[in-house]
């Protein structure tokens, strides 16, 4: 059976696509969420093989992807979440030191020139989730998108900006964050921002403060971003499951269960930060729990 690839999705007249920076291997699933047991992964493994987790013959690591969402409107080109950029320190994970990979210029080939980028919106503020904001030029880290609006909810920057070394930072604060609102890119927004009609937030705290949903609706479809309140879909299954990596744990259960109820069995698509490919799904009910049918 062949790993699925991600089919741009039109949500209305408004395209949804992912400019990628990696995919492949994630974590092991009782390194990610520590509260899983090897049982309840092996009962999903029906939905979620090759494309969610490998067989447990290859290994049996979760599968992931590092991307942004790139969400065309027809007034607006829309970045959700930037990945971990070029030429970051970052001392906690490696694979993400002093990256270079070709992500810019093929967000490019999508037909987005960084210039072309009106919004940038990020979920929350960990590295891997802001670092194509700045790129390096001439030694110091400038905005990369020079006409967006980065989009950051309050309480997520305030919590942020006292916090810079909390789980999750790594020095992205500093240079993929401060950098922008220096410039007067920033906007420090409520939970009931919106861009028009068509996209909206929605706070969805736990994973962190401040993290924030967005909604899309558009011509009777709608679609639902949820950054890393489901880091996998696994946890769709298991909503009680949080990452290692939340602020706060009990809060982020509650607001995954809360999503699952709430998408269950309606035609919105859900689209995690890290969902590998096919990446876009919905919720249906399995048995007792639930499952994203791609």
């Amino acid at each position: 059976m062949q790993a699925r690839q991600f089919k741009p999705l039109q949500i209305g007249s408004v395209s949804v696509d992912r400019c990628v920076e990696f995919e492949g291997d994630f974590f092991p699933p009782a390194r990610m969420f520590p509260l899983s047991t090897p049982e309840a992964v092996d009962a999903e493994r029906s939905w979620m093989e090759p494309h969610f987790i490998k067989p447990k013959s290859d290994g049996g690591r979760l599968q992931a992807g590092l991307f942004a969402y790139v969400i065309r409107t027809g007034k607006h080109v829309i970045l959700v979440d930037t990945c971990v950029g070029n030429d970051k320190p970052r001392q906690f994970t490696p694979a993400w030191n002093m990256k270079q990979t070709t992500w810019l210029s093929d967000l490019a080939a999508m037909g987005v020139p960084a210039e072309a980028v009106t919004h940038v919106l990020c979920t929350h503020l960990h590295v891997d989730h802001v670092g194509w904001n700045t790129r390096l030029e001439n030694g110091r880290w400038a905005p990369t998108f020079p006409n967006a609006r980065y989009i950051f909810h309050k309480t997520e920057y305030e919590y942020w900006e006292s916090t810079r070394d909390g789980v999750g930072s790594d020095g992205c604060f500093d240079d993929s964050v401060l950098p922008v609102v220096e410039a007067g890119k920033a906007d420090l927004v409520k939970s009931d921002y919106a861009i028009d009609d068509t996209m909206w937030l929605e706070p969805s705290p736990g994973h962190t403060p401040g993290h924030i949903f967005i909604n899309l609706k558009n011509g009777g479809q709608s679609a639902l971003f949820t950054g890393d309140s489901f880091h996998h879909p696994v946890q769709v299954a298991y909503p009680e499951w949080s990452s290692f990596a939340c602020t706060d744990k009990e809060q982020s259960a509650a607001t995954r269960q809360k999503t699952v109820e709430r998408l269950c069995d309606t035609d919105t698509y859900m689209l995690g930060a890290h969902f590998a490919a096919p990446t876009a799904g919905r919720v249906r009910r399995n048995g007792g729990r639930w499952k994203l049918e791609v």
